[in-house]
């Protein structure tokens, strides 16, 4: 843990969280009533971090002040409550700072059309795509609207924007991105709460424009820190009156660009000329010592009242030159202040003249070179891999002219949408589980690729790239980065969350490749551009051992609900009782036994059964799962038939389910509440560590065949696994006799002598008329 920025309570953590640390007086903390120290989390934005730490010390400065007499042990826990409380309020309310603009992350998947066109227009009339030199990064010129203008505060005529790629096709994808962005900001109407609606709309361009770069803005430099660094912060600051910047009283002041690309602070006509003569004759301006739009504004809105009032302090002394050049000395000192190591005081450079690159051709590329430089490109850095290119192609055209016809096509977004839809409609993705498991994954490749790049300006190494990302993408992705306000690719960058399993990163990864696949098969792409590309696991930690042994066995079954002999403080479902012993003895699926109906367990040839099939609207994995399971004998022997009779006398129709007071929900998977309740019900068997699930008693199951070497084909043909061997699509299914005969031998060697329904069920009916946990349905 380290301080940050030397602010006094303000530390991180080693995964990146800033925390408020603070360590209570020694006459505080001997109170048992009061905690030694307080450690809460603020997050990932460390200018937001700073805000909150610089709120909370102003609020507990009074009670935590030394010799305070009045401060009491109660008084202290009141404050440090209130103050957790608040804090809490205030992150959930910085929860969504943009308002009504879109998201950086959304705004790619919404129709770019006009920003195409937008992009087209002013690559007509100007430079909008230029590099320094030939294969050198691209820069985005950015010649602003008078809305534009208008919405951030200042008078330019120019806003350069670093791109991160020489590659002429990703950089137009990234310029019509921040036109749209752009556009968005010129309709856009901040919220009136806000004090400060430049500065919100400066940082909400810097947030698009960092996100239009291939990067995501990750190589970026960040806003110097005692600027408002992120629209999470601003929306605190601009709300809270007590650190809210102070507008001139008797000022107005304009900022505008000057022809070297700086920007100067001037004062304008107001009532402090008329107080002091000298600022009438004289005038005052300025320099602010940066050529970008975004800090000019955030300089001015945070610079404007402190000029005023240096000025005014000097000039009472003595309206003199000599303390107008004192003030403006103070001033610039300030200035430099905000801007710390992000001092800029390079003009920007003249814009070259436009040459169209349809006007020159490069000249033919060898194979062979062409060959040498794909094999070097995926062992360097984006930069140097796009200089290669440029030199093994000869490239020389340093500025790009952007026709509509070249900004044609499909973008990776839409495609995804497409590809979703398709899958669905083909019946690919139907289960409630896995489908929203899919859509979720799908979203975050297009994230990490870019849902505004066009299919034709992908290339291999972009999968190559998003191949290394997944290697470090972290647990629970979209909700970290939702928590911490920062995109998915930052997360990754950071490396401060543990990643999710190279198997499970590789699925992403085939579901990638999947959609560049779908891509071509609609001839929306000529060639796969990542065929033969691979994800290797050779290093990856072997699968997590879900079979049961005996000693965990025996455990789960002496658990409370097989052991209870007094009214326990939980609800005695039925399914808790049957659910861990039908799971062991007949290999099912979680989902396929509590989505079972009353008709579902019937006699057939004097055979007891149950029948798993997706009539009804009932839901399986595939096609092979539909079967027929003879009950075990210890599950007969245990009471399961007598359970079944009982719930038929109650039952008006069979297609009642068997169990009835298992909650079901149409909008996520029909085991979800006995599965939250067996992931707690493995805590109290003693199994958490273990990791036991409910899945696992289905390897259980299919691991006793092996041990005890009963028939692994009839293992398959009671799990629903289908035999893939030539024989085994000869003949049909196995008969009910076979499959009983065989799942009678299964012996796991437990003693289940204490297991009784009856009792169960006589304490089930006493609890009935009390109420514990939420009603049964």
């Amino acid at each position: 843990m380290s301080n940050s920025r030397k602010q006094q309570h303000l530390t991180t953590s080693p995964n990146g969280v800033f925390q408020y640390y603070l360590t209570l007086p020694a006459h505080l903390s001997s109170e048992p009533r009061l905690p030694a120290q307080v450690r809460w989390s603020l997050g990932r934005d460390a200018s937001l971090a700073r805000t909150l730490a610089q709120l909370l010390d102003a609020e507990l400065s009074l009670i935590l002040k030394p010799g305070a007499t009045l401060v009491t042990p109660e008084l202290v826990r009141e404050r440090l409550t209130q103050a957790k409380a608040w804090l809490k309020r205030t992150l959930d309310n910085a929860a969504n700072p943009w308002g009504a603009l879109p998201e950086p992350s959304h705004l790619g998947k919404q129709d770019l059309t006009a920003a195409k066109q937008k992009l087209a227009e002013a690559s007509a009339k100007q430079t909008t795509l230029y590099s320094a030199k030939p294969g050198g990064e691209l820069i985005l010129s950015i010649t602003p609207s008078d809305a534009l203008q208008s919405a951030l505060g200042l008078r330019f005529h120019r806003l350069d924007w670093p791109l991160g790629t020489s590659e002429q096709e990703k950089a137009q994808d990234a310029a019509v991105y921040a036109f749209a962005a752009i556009s968005h900001l010129e309709r856009h109407t901040p919220d009136a709460a806000l004090q400060h609606p430049a500065t919100f709309n400066a940082l909400a361009l810097h947030e698009y424009l960092r996100n239009a770069r291939p990067d995501g803005g990750a190589h970026v430099a960040d806003i110097p820190p005692d600027l408002p660094g992120s629209l999470t912060a601003y929306r605190i600051h601009s709300t809270l009156t007590s650190l809210s910047w102070p507008k001139p009283r008797y000022s107005a002041f304009v900022s505008r660009q000057l022809e070297s690309g700086l920007y100067t602070l001037e004062l304008a006509s107001c009532t402090l000329k008329d107080k002091h003569p000298i600022l009438a004759s004289r005038g005052f301006s300025l320099t602010l010592p940066t050529t970008s739009a975004i800090i000019a504004t955030l300089l001015n809105e945070r610079l404007t009242s402190a000029v005023e009032s240096t000025l005014q302090i000097h000039l009472r002394r003595a309206p003199t030159d000599a303390s107008l050049e004192q003030a403006r000395q103070e001033l610039e000192a300030l200035t430099r202040g905000f801007l710390g190591s992000m001092l800029e005081q390079s003009p920007l450079p003249s814009l070259p003249n436009a040459r169209p690159l349809t006007d020159s051709y490069p000249a033919p590329v060898d194979p062979a070179k062409h060959a040498l430089a794909t094999a070097l490109a995926a062992l360097l850095p984006e930069d140097q891999r796009s200089q290669l290119e440029a030199l093994i192609s000869n490239t020389k055209v340093t500025v790009i002219d952007s026709k509509a016809e070249q900004l044609n096509g499909i973008t990776f977004g839409e495609l995804a949408k497409r590809f979703q839809q398709a899958q669905i409609d083909e019946g690919a993705w139907t289960h409630v589980k896995t489908t929203p498991q899919r859509i979720a994954r799908l979203k975050i490749i297009v994230e990490l690729i870019g849902a505004h790049r066009r299919l034709k300006t992908l290339r291999r190494t972009d999968f190559l790239t998003l191949r290394h990302l997944l290697r470090f993408l972290p647990y629970g992705a979209p909700q970290l980065a939702a928590r911490e306000r920062i995109s998915i690719k930052q997360l990754i960058i950071e490396r401060t969350a543990p990643a999710i399993n190279p198997r499970t990163a590789k699925s992403y990864f085939e579901l990638a490749k999947s959609l560049i696949r779908y891509a071509q098969d609609q001839e929306l792409i000529e060639h796969d551009i990542t065929a033969n590309l691979t994800f290797k696991t050779r290093n990856a930690p072997p699968p997590r051992r879900r079979t049961y042994t005996h000693e965990m066995l025996t455990k789960l079954v002496k658990g409370p609900v097989h052991t209870a002999s007094q009214l326990p403080s939980w609800r005695m479902d039925e399914y808790k009782f049957w659910l861990p012993l039908l799971g062991l003895y007949t290999g099912a699926r979680l989902g396929e036994l509590c989505q079972l109906q009353l008709r579902d367990v019937r006699c057939s040839t004097n055979i007891w059964l149950i029948n798993i099939d997706n009539s009804d609207g009932k839901q399986i994995k595939n096609t092979q799962s539909i079967r027929q399971v003879p009950l075990h004998d210890e599950l007969i022997k245990l009471g399961f038939l007598d359970f079944v009779s009982q719930q038929k006398k109650k039952a008006p129709h069979t297609d009642t389910p068997l169990f009835d007071s298992h909650r079901q929900y149409s909008h996520v998977p029909v085991s979800h509440v006995a599965s939250r309740w067996f992931g707690s019900y493995v805590q109290q068997c003693d199994l958490a560590q273990e990791k036991a699930t409910f899945h696992g008693l289905r390897h259980t199951f299919i691991q006793q065949f092996r041990m005890q070497r009963l028939d692994m084909l009839i293992a398959k043909a009671l799990v629903g696994h289908v035999d893939t061997s030539t024989t085994g699509g000869y003949g049909d299914i196995y008969p009910l006799q076979v499959l009983k005969e065989e799942i009678d031998q299964l012996d796991f060697s437990l003693d289940l002598t204490h297991v009784s329904y009856a009792r169960y069920q006589s304490l089930r009916a006493a609890q009935a008329g009390k109420q514990i946990g939420r009603p049964a349905k």
